[in-house]
């Protein structure tokens, strides 16, 4: 089921255990610099994309089905217990169950994402990210006096990011076995059609940047402050598949064209696309028929290209599910309702809602939060889920390898200082 490369059985040192890490050789980074702070770190892989980008040593292959990962699993923390694990995305589903396992074991999970905050973040947090971050529970009365993490002084590295994922997917599909195809958390596409789609989906994007010039310019100049933005997600994105409580893009389409039917108000509404999303044509065209069949489209607009700092800053209001882009816009002290879980989903941060009733009433009456209220909760955030660093760039990645294994080591220093108090107690 499973093969051991280079074991090493020896020393007293903290242990970490890697599963599945962002497309590239960040996890590789990690791994030499956890070992850099007295770690050993061994790295689970489950594909060749994943093999592709791992250490030559201290690499574990997993070669069984979903049903067998939580057995293995069991069997290696009883046979080499780790003081952590670290994943990307806590919601995959080997990562999911995983965490089940580790909990058994009392072991300490860290799950990392992209940054809540970009650019120059990386989220680093224990136990879960998004809708089973430990900031769901925050609160504006539990304030952190502590120091907040300050951003890297790097650009989010978005077209290494695509470089890292392009090479990533291809070996993934290419070298995929009928065992591994199940353990995907982006399903299989076949390579010519991954391969097609993504080309597609390069060219368009540039088309985007060259439609969306004229748009942007309306946004800042005579339709600044007259419109409400609707932010749209990766249709594979976790968040959609499994906080999203009930919500996609398509309903979330339908239904704000519904309440913005029937409001009062003279403000146009401006759909914000993924650029992400390899399906963007399918949901302008969505968005599009929709609003002509309810007598809108001289008010409705749709914008593929543009940074979203640079877009919500000129709203009124953002409606989304559950995306980070809400903190652009709680930056720019704007409005905004959210309809999924997540970390912001708090009255005291946002407009909290459930059903398409509450994007009507937000239409027609939108009242930001109080800014000390929001400061203090992105101060929350950044001290306690965020590190300097990005995932993709090697200047970013070597930042947020260095400091993600000194957060490992003062974690493990925090878990140690009882027990050894309690030694000195006894020899005492």
């Amino acid at each position: 089921m499973y093969h051991y490369i280079n074991r090493d059985k020896s020393g007293e040192a903290a242990k970490v255990l890697l599963l599945q890490g962002p497309v590239g050789p960040f996890f590789s980074e990690l791994q030499t610099a956890l070992r850099a702070q007295g770690f050993q770190a061994k790295h689970v892989t489950f594909n060749a994309g994943d093999a592709h980008f791992a250490a030559r040593d201290q690499t574990l292959a997993f070669e069984g089905s979903l049903d067998d990962w939580a057995r293995w699993l069991g069997d290696e923390l009883r046979h080499d217990t780790p003081d952590f694990i670290v994943m990307f995305g806590a919601m995959r589903p080997l990562h999911y169950i995983a965490r089940q396992v580790a909990a058994m074991y009392a072991i300490k999970v860290i799950c990392l994402e992209e940054g809540y905050l970009r650019s120059g973040y990386v989220t680093c947090e224990i136990g879960g990210n998004n809708d089973g971050s430990p900031l769901c529970d925050w609160t504006p009365d539990n304030a952190h006096s502590g120091a907040a993490a300050a951003p890297a002084t790097v650009k989010h590295g978005y077209l290494n990011m695509c470089f890292w994922a392009v090479i990533y997917y291809l070996l993934r599909d290419i070298r995929a076995t009928s065992q591994q195809k199940p353990l995907f958390h982006r399903h299989y596409e076949g390579v010519i059609r991954l391969a097609a789609s993504w080309v597609g989906h390069a060219f368009r994007r540039v088309c985007a940047r060259l439609v969306s010039g004229g748009l942007l310019r309306k946004l800042r100049g005579r339709l600044h402050k007259k419109f409400m933005l609707v932010v749209l997600q990766v249709p594979s994105d976790s968040q959609l598949r499994y906080a999203a409580r009930g919500w996609s893009n398509e309903k979330l389409i339908r239904e704000t064209l519904g309440a913005f039917k029937h409001t009062q108000t003279t403000q146009s509404l401006v759909f914000k696309l993924h650029p992400l999303d390899r399906r963007a044509r399918a949901t302008r065209r969505l968005i599009q028929e929709t609003a002509r069949g309810l007598g809108l489209a001289d008010r409705v607009r749709v914008l593929g290209a543009g940074t979203m700092g640079a877009v919500t800053q000129h709203a009124t209001g953002m409606i989304v599910i559950n995306s980070t882009s809400a903190f652009s816009a709680l930056h720019h002290s704007i409005p905004v309702l959210v309809m999924g879980d997540a970390i912001y989903r708090h009255d005291a941060v946002v407009t909290v809602g459930d059903d398409p009733l509450d994007i009507w009433e937000f239409m027609n009456k939108r009242v930001a939060k109080p800014a000390r209220t929001i400061a203090t909760f992105i101060h929350a955030v950044k001290h306690r889920a965020l590190l300097p660093g990005d995932y993709y760039c090697a200047a970013g990645r070597a930042i947020a390898a260095k400091e993600i294994a000194q957060k490992l080591k003062q974690e493990h220093k925090r878990a140690q200082a009882p027990l050894a108090a309690s030694l000195q107690a006894g020899a005492a």
